[in-house]
């Protein structure tokens, strides 16, 4: 799960912020966590957690 969600974190929209963040690890620990129960595909559960 953790490589799903860093794959979409490098893609060209967010890229630009995802770099910036300084402990990438522990951000995708809690994205990773916050996943667990999202019904929806990774993509959703970012835009609807960073409000694309």
């Amino acid at each position: 799960m953790r490589d799903l969600i860093k794959k979409e974190l490098l893609k060209p929209s967010l890229h630009n912020m995802f770099k910036g963040w300084a402990d990438q690890e522990q951000i995708l620990d809690e994205l990773e966590v916050g996943y667990i129960g999202f019904n929806g595909s990774v993509e959703e559960y970012l835009n609807n957690k960073f409000n694309y």
